[in-house]
């Protein structure tokens, strides 16, 4: 009242009041003191000339996070700090929510040992004073009070929210940390530890399942700022991953690839997947490889890293197959069509259809020498068992330049009489094929000796018997608790029996 019939009155009789308020020691008068501190009191009231909040993560995130009168004091009490995580909203918004959780989380917390939150904040600001009154040579008055109550609240309020903030980092996965102390003495970090930071370490841990994960832009924007946050990702998926079921690791990796979308580093996702993945699908190694190159073409450095020679080894069985391969990737590097590439890739394992090239001139010159030849080589060819049949007629004048030899498909089991395998090997393999390509030795050792074998006998006796057709590979390997079959193998011979 007397600042509206005299205003100059204003900027003198607050702080009068505070300091009178400071002598008293009952419930209303202190909760009167932390009122008329408050800056935005003071504002609200024409104390001051500016509104000291006005950029501050109360006054900011009021109306958008629907924030009460209490949210908006405790997150007013310190100037925003300026990070690039804090920098994206979305992280920005989880660190707020799980700061201001914390605090009224807190005093239901500690309410068994006794203690409260203003009361573990009250004695950190005496002992703050004391650090004042020490270091400071001016008198500790009314004017320096304001002055103080606003450094000590900013200070404790502020460690709270960072050490909230290196919560919230490693829970996205940004493993850069920012410092938390308490930064005056150590004596006085220490007192802020065993009061309130521990306290506020427990409560993080207790409602970490409250905070929400990193929407996709969000991810794209971090994975930007750390170029290695992919790797805990990265091993979430190697430890997940299930033998038989190589579309979900293709799909994690590829979900992977969009939110590293800015990351320069993103090549390197494709070459360790590459890697990972050639043991079980050669393709799809092969492919993964690929689009390392073609990001790491777009990298500020090509560094063009190979894989190595074992890797190389098991991918390729002949040398044609290598040598199409590198002439895949050498089309990346020339054009950077990756679609095309990925095509071409996936041809590499198919059986090739012969062609053969027959000159006409020797054709002429052996129609007319023996005219009989082709009856009867066309009977022969029919009479055989794979039904080979040469689409031509040797008509000299009608013969083309390049004439192509087509097989007939046989509608047998794919393993007869021309591999030899038992009844025990044949129902292996079967259960096997029908568990894609990957069986438990368990399920394989309990097999075998129902049938009066031990696994290793029945598994060596089918790789013996697939020796020479697959050129020294043996068609089923062991890996780690289970027997595996490449399924390429499996339909090479397929394709030869």
């Amino acid at each position: 009242m007397l600042g509206e019939i005299c205003p100059k009155t204003k900027n003198y009789s607050a702080p009068s009041f505070k300091n009178l308020l400071r002598k008293r020691t009952d419930s209303y008068s202190i909760e009167k003191l932390n009122e008329l501190s408050e800056s935005a009191y003071q504002f609200e009231y024409a104390y001051g000339n500016y509104d000291p909040d006005e950029f501050k993560l109360g006054k900011q995130y009021k109306v958008k996070l629907n924030l009460n009168e209490q949210e908006v004091i405790w997150l007013n009490k310190f100037w925003n700090p300026t990070n690039v995580f804090i920098s994206i909203e979305e992280c920005c918004i989880a660190v707020i929510r799980q700061y201001l959780l914390v605090l009224k989380s807190f005093d239901h917390f500690v309410i068994s040992h006794g203690t409260s939150f203003f009361k573990e904040t009250d004695f950190l600001k005496k002992e703050l004073k004391k650090y004042y009154k020490e270091n400071t040579y001016s008198d500790y008055g009314y004017y320096s009070g304001d002055y103080f109550e606003s450094v000590s609240d900013s200070a404790i309020y502020l460690t709270i929210f960072k050490k909230v903030e290196n919560f919230v980092r490693e829970k996205y996965g940004h493993k850069r940390k920012i410092k938390s102390d308490f930064r005056y003495t150590a004596a006085l970090d220490q007192e802020f530890e065993s009061r309130i930071g521990e306290i506020v370490d427990r409560l993080n841990l207790k409602h970490t399942d409250v905070i929400e994960l990193p929407d996709l832009r969000t991810q794209i924007i971090l994975n930007g700022q750390n170029v290695n946050r992919w790797k805990a990702e990265f091993f979430e998926i190697k430890d997940r991953f299930n033998k038989g079921d190589i579309i979900s690791f293709t799909s994690a990796i590829e979900t992977l690839e969009v939110a590293n979308q800015k990351n320069p580093n993103l090549e390197h996702i494709f070459y360790e997947a590459s890697k990972f993945i050639a043991k079980y699908d050669k393709l799809q190694a092969l492919q993964f490889y690929a689009k390392y190159i073609y990001y790491d073409l777009k990298s500020n450095k090509f560094d063009n890293k190979q894989l190595t020679k074992t890797i190389e080894k098991s991918l390729f069985k002949t040398e044609e197959q290598l040598a199409e391969y590198k002439i895949i990737i050498q089309k990346i590097i020339e054009t950077r069509n990756i679609e095309k590439a990925l095509d071409d890739i996936a041809k590499i394992y198919v059986p090739k259809r012969k062609k053969i090239i027959l000159d006409k001139n020797e054709i002429r010159a052996v129609a007319k020498k023996y005219d009989s030849t082709v009856e009867l080589l066309n009977e022969y060819l029919d009479d055989t068992e794979e039904g080979v049949k040469l689409n031509i007629g040797f008509n000299a004048e009608s013969v083309e330049e390049e004439i192509e030899v087509v097989t007939k498909a046989k509608q047998k089991s794919p393993f007869n009489d021309v591999l030899n395998f038992n009844k025990i090997q044949l129902e292996i393999l079967k259960m096997m094929k029908d568990e894609s390509f990957i069986l438990a030795q368990n399920e394989v050792d309990k097999f075998a000796l129902e049938n009066g074998i031990f696994k290793n006998q029945l598994i060596d006796s089918i790789n013996e018997v697939c020796y020479d057709l697959l050129e020294g590979e043996p068609l089923i390997e062991e890996d780690e608790d289970n027997y595996i079959i490449e399924k390429s193998y499996y339909q090479e011979l397929e394709s030869k029996v």
